[in-house]
């Protein structure tokens, strides 16, 4: 007897089982109640808030999309755009889903964009969400310290229809802002007045929400050198010449001459090709100054150097198809030591049409660099140029092979001025508080 009342338990179990999964896969199948979506969460496994509400995402993301009647979705749009998803990361009040990176954006169907649309049994629900394109970046600026009412250009990705441009002090500029609304790989902007002479970043907000630039702007606190009221000359060679004040370039809205500058060229004469790296000017100021006027409340000494640079801004004459920038930070070690290049007619071994922007534009030096500071601090460059032979630093002008490429005779006239150094981080942007 025993035997049997066991046997209709076991039985009894088995039946069970096997219903609930017959259910299980009925429920999976069967189409449930219409659709409603009520809200979509954001999955971030690396944010402290892992599935958050939000108004937006952007292409690449996982959302979970909550609401009720999914079971029985067979087809989900994004801007229009046909979005797979996984029947197995779905329940009748939930669908996981990511954001395909060739979901459009901008130039979806303006009827469909900012929609997310599910098909189920010949109907259509939709719901109005924004999704934007990778978050945007900004890589660098045209001219880092121009003067009030000159035009500048921003350059990046993801720059589409940027609607405002922050300047350190908190001035912020809305008008008069064009964007490369196609490609979003730059926007331009008039510099307004006020500025603050701390610097920082700029701060860009537009279509796919927000970006800084490194914190060099207008960073006027490391300026070694400016011809004018910031002197620290120690001497020159070469066909530099000597202090110039007339206005250069003398139209256009673009950034011009500040004061007095100087050229590493001053005739616009033929540099002729050189198998090796021979300069012909040689422009030097005192280095032995930096360590008092970059304190560690400056730029700390703990920063990597790749996170801290030399900066300057030059203006171009003549055919920039050969010849290099040698910014030799610290003298007396030979002239391939301690030093940082600019070729921009050079890339990866490859020549390069340079694009002369006709009006004054900065150049970005990291320390990092040079072999010599790579992996290092600035506190380690400020110690190296305190033992040096010779207590100098500066731009140099030479005519030589780049990374294999080889050189060529070239007339180049290379305006600079406002030699300084500056922080590279970025601040962080946070789509949300």
């Amino acid at each position: 007897m025993k035997f049997f009342t066991e046997t209709r338990y076991i039985l009894l179990g088995i039946l069970l089982m096997t219903s609930g999964l017959f259910g299980c896969k009925k429920d999976k199948n069967e189409s449930s109640g219409p659709v409603a979506i009520n809200a979509v969460y954001l999955q971030n496994v690396n944010s402290d808030v892992k599935d958050r509400k939000v108004e937006f995402a952007r292409l690449g993301q996982t959302i979970r999309i909550e609401g009720t009647g999914f079971m029985g979705v067979q087809q989900i749009y994004v801007n229009g755009y046909k979005t797979s998803f996984n029947p197995a990361l779905m329940t009748d009040n939930n669908i996981w889903l990511s954001i395909g990176a060739k979901t459009p954006t901008l130039d979806a169907d303006p009827e469909k964009r900012n929609t997310i649309i599910m098909e189920k049994n010949g109907q259509q629900t939709i719901y109005s969400f924004e999704i934007r394109s990778s978050a945007p970046s900004i890589s660098s600026v045209s001219h880092t310290m121009p003067k009030a009412g000159e035009k500048i250009t921003i350059y990046g990705s993801g720059l589409q229809a940027i609607q405002s441009v922050t300047f350190p002090g908190n001035i912020v500029v809305t008008e008069g802002i064009e964007s490369d609304d196609v490609d979003g790989k730059y926007c331009t902007v008039i510099v307004p007045a006020n500025v603050s002479a701390d610097g920082g970043a700029l701060l860009l907000l537009g279509a796919n929400g927000g970006a800084y630039s490194p914190a060099y702007f207008n960073f006027k606190k490391g300026l070694l050198h400016n011809f004018d009221d910031v002197n620290t000359q120690s001497w020159s060679q070469g066909r530099i010449s000597d202090d110039l004040d007339v206005l250069l370039p003398g139209s256009g809205n673009g950034p011009k001459s500040q004061g007095k500058y100087r050229s590493l060229n001053k005739d616009g004469e033929v540099i002729n090709a050189s198998d090796a790296l021979v300069d012909v000017t040689r422009y030097w100021i005192n280095n032995g100054v930096w360590a008092s006027k970059i304190t560690n409340e400056v730029i700390p000494a703990a920063t990597p150097t790749d996170q801290v640079a030399i900066q300057m801004d030059i203006y171009v004459a003549g055919d920039w198809n050969s010849g290099n920038i040698r910014f030799v930070v610290a003298d007396g070690f030979g002239a391939s030591r301690y030093a940082l290049l600019y070729a921009p007619w050079e890339s990866n071994g490859a020549r390069v049409p340079f694009v002369n922007p006709g009006s004054w534009f900065t150049i970005t030096l990291p320390f990092s660099g040079s072999a010599d500071f790579k992996d290092k601090t600035f506190g380690d460059v400020l110690t190296v140029i305190s033992t040096v032979t010779y207590a100098q630093a500066g731009p140099w002008l030479e005519n030589g092979p780049i990374n294999g490429v080889v050189a060529q005779p070239t007339n180049v006239n290379i305006y600079f001025d406002n030699i300084r150094i500056v922080p590279l981080n970025k601040p962080v942007y946070s789509d949300f508080d």
